[in-house]
């Protein structure tokens, strides 16, 4: 870490804190600190308000600093800027988390929350396969009001207790997977009165709102994906026993989703007539009974294609600085669509538009697009370094955009207007916090919380993976967490248990469709508020610090609290109600509850989802 010289600072008791290689050559205010592991910098208001002479002059001829200074006229807020004279230079800051709770970040693996119980080392800051890391936000804030945002031109690495344990520290690093020609840390550190006003007040200065909603359809009827129930085995004859037992057993038609392993090779956009003969004679069947349909694509090309060669010929991939277009996915080897070349984007549209109209498909589920499925490091057609390497995935999303708003797709960074599904990336079927159970709730107030309200979980029971198919009781535990979030995807089926696993998740069907107007209208506000659709329970009581780390209960709206159960075995569970009155759904009749109160060792046998509605709230919380 380079050392930074400030000619003027003000000091504070806690907060931001700087690292630098050489103590002894750290200047602040009038004197030297030397023997000093930390230098905590104030960025509240006190500072901001006096002279400018005094707060954030930089040192004449120096040019490793930082520089504090407001572009606006927030008095909430400080911007900051690290800039490095050298590309090898590494800058970096850090924030103490202890006493804390912090949110933000990235959708990843193990989807811990808050983010105190995250461990990463030198993560670089990009979309990437590894780690599941599709959806990011360079935007962290915390229980206390505060909020810091890096600009995403920055090369960002992040440790979360890494090799400085109990702290988040913030790198910026010209190395893979960047280029870049300057090496500059910017940044915006603002101070709320607490978290909640702090993520509204990030809505409007950068997050942004979603424009337009999701399909309404797939809020009120459920997705039938092929994925988990057959894999890359799937043909004309088992979407038709799929969609006949479906009808069988009574539960609503929704949307049939054809998922892998349809195309003649992986990027035709052809079907393969020995698996799908006459796919618009079932896609046709298939409306006659009821279903809408969806087809799962992806981004790339696998090189046995036929059409590979006249793509790579066309210059419509991604290419590496060496020149390759050669790259690996999940299914094979292949080249990744370089979307930020406007007549390579079209192309790919249109051939999946030609699909559509042959096939009376009606939309899309939209795999991958994460920076990393590039050849390395790779070389764009739009070669503006500013957002390198994540301009595709903003480029990948704006091509999909004109599809509709049935699609959905599971990448996104700096773009939450667009306002689609953004699906989880692949839950396995598992208890524990390797993309299992727990973080179907933790991703779920994760997305919502750098503003992605429209979020898709994955299916019910998770995918399946290694020949792991789910219980039945993580199936119907499964379904209890998933009842209230926007859309209810089924690809293991109820009847692939037993008779009450069919009768407890048809109650629970038949207990959303009484909510599915409600979560409609929450989108609707989501798209004039940036509200989050279902935030964490601190969201209607932000000062509450036992409120502030639950990452087991949800809320849709602010009404509708949800505690499932998700631990192997359990019967009971003890669930933390925040500020307000709240009615037992359990027990209607019952005495109503004064909030800020644990409910210990609530009964919750198999069948039994807790659940709670605010039937009153007390104001005085965010003052």
């Amino acid at each position: 870490v380079i050392t930074l010289t400030f000619s003027s600072v003000c000091l504070a008791s806690k907060h931001i804190v700087l690292f630098p290689d050489d103590e002894s050559n750290l200047q602040v205010a009038h004197g030297k600190i030397s023997a000093e592991k930390s230098l905590n910098l104030n960025f509240y208001e006190d500072c901001i308000d006096r002279d400018l002479g005094v707060c954030t002059p930089k040192t004449k001829g120096n040019e490793n600093y930082l520089r504090y200074f407001s572009k606006s006229e927030k008095p909430e807020c400080q911007n900051y800027e690290q800039v490095a004279q050298s590309l090898n230079d590494v800058l970096q800051f850090c924030v103490d988390m202890e006493g804390s709770s912090w949110y933000g970040g990235a959708e990843v693996t193990f989807q811990h929350w808050p983010l105190n119980n995250i461990n990463w080392t030198n993560n670089p800051y990009v979309t990437k396969s590894s780690g599941d890391q599709a959806v990011i936000e360079s935007y962290f804030f915390n229980s206390d009001g505060y909020y810091i945002y890096i600009d995403e031109s920055v090369p960002l690495f992040v440790d979360i207790n890494g090799p400085r344990p109990g702290q988040m520290c913030f790198t910026s690093k010209v190395e893979a997977p960047y280029r870049k020609t300057r090496n500059v840390m910017l940044y915006r550190i603002c101070k709320y009165k607490n978290a909640r006003v702090a993520h509204e007040r990030a809505i409007k200065d950068f997050l942004g709102m979603p424009s337009k909603i999701p399909d309404p359809y797939v809020v009120k009827y459920p997705i039938w994906s092929t994925w988990a129930r057959y894999k890359v085995n799937v043909n004309t004859s088992s979407v038709r026993e799929f969609a006949q037992e479906i009808v069988d057993h009574g539960f609503p038609r929704g949307t049939m989703e054809i998922d892998d392993n349809w195309e003649t090779c992986y990027g035709s956009a052809e079907f393969n007539m020995s698996r799908f003969a006459n796919i618009s004679g079932l896609v046709k069947d298939l409306k006659s009974i009821g279903f809408k349909t969806s087809l799962w694509t992806h981004p790339f090309i696998n090189l046995e294609c036929p059409t590979h060669e006249t793509v790579k010929q066309k210059g419509y991939f991604v290419k590496s600085t060496s020149g390759t277009v050669n790259s690996t996915w999940w299914n094979g080897n292949g080249s990744y669509i370089d979307f930020t070349n406007p007549e390579a984007a079209t192309w790919w549209s249109n051939g999946l538009r030609d699909l559509l109209a042959k096939s009376g498909i009606d939309t899309f589920k939209f795999d991958a697009g994460e920076t990393s499925w590039s050849p390395q490091l790779p070389e764009y057609y739009d070669n503006d370094l500013t957002y390198y390497p994540d301009n595709i995935v903003n480029a990948y999303l704006k091509t999909l955009v004109p599809f509709g708003n049935g699609i959905e797709y599971r990448v996104s960074r700096r773009s939450q207007e667009f306002g689609g599904l953004l699906r989880m990336i692949d839950r396995e079927s598992r208890w524990d916090y390797r993309l299992g159970l727990p973080t179907l709730i933790t991703a779920l107030i994760q997305m919502n919380m750098i503003g992605y309200p429209f979020v898709l979980p994955d299916m019910i029971g998770g995918n399946g993976y290694y020949n792991a198919p789910p219980s039945k009781e993580m199936y119907i535990r499964w379904m209890q967490a998933n009842v209230f979030m926007p859309v209810v995807q089924f690809s293991y089926t109820p009847w692939d248990f037993d008779q009450q696993t069919v009768d407890v998740c048809r109650n629970l069907m038949n207990l959303r469709a009484k909510y599915t107007d409600t979560i409609i209208e929450l989108m609707r506000s989501s798209v004039g508020k940036g509200s989050p659709l279902n935030p964490p329970v601190w969201w209607i009581d932000p000062t509450d610090p036992v409120a502030q780390t639950i990452a087991d209960e949800y809320l849709l709206g602010e009404n509708i609290l949800v505690a499932p159960v998700i631990v192997q075995g359990a019967t009971s569970r003890d669930v933390y109600l925040p500020s307000g009155i709240w009615r037992d759904e359990n027990h209607p009749n019952s005495h109503l509850i004064t909030g800020r109160k644990w409910l210990r060792n609530y009964p919750a046998k198999l069948d039994v989802l807790p659940w709670f509605t605010r039937v009153k709230a007390f104001h005085h919380i965010f003052q």
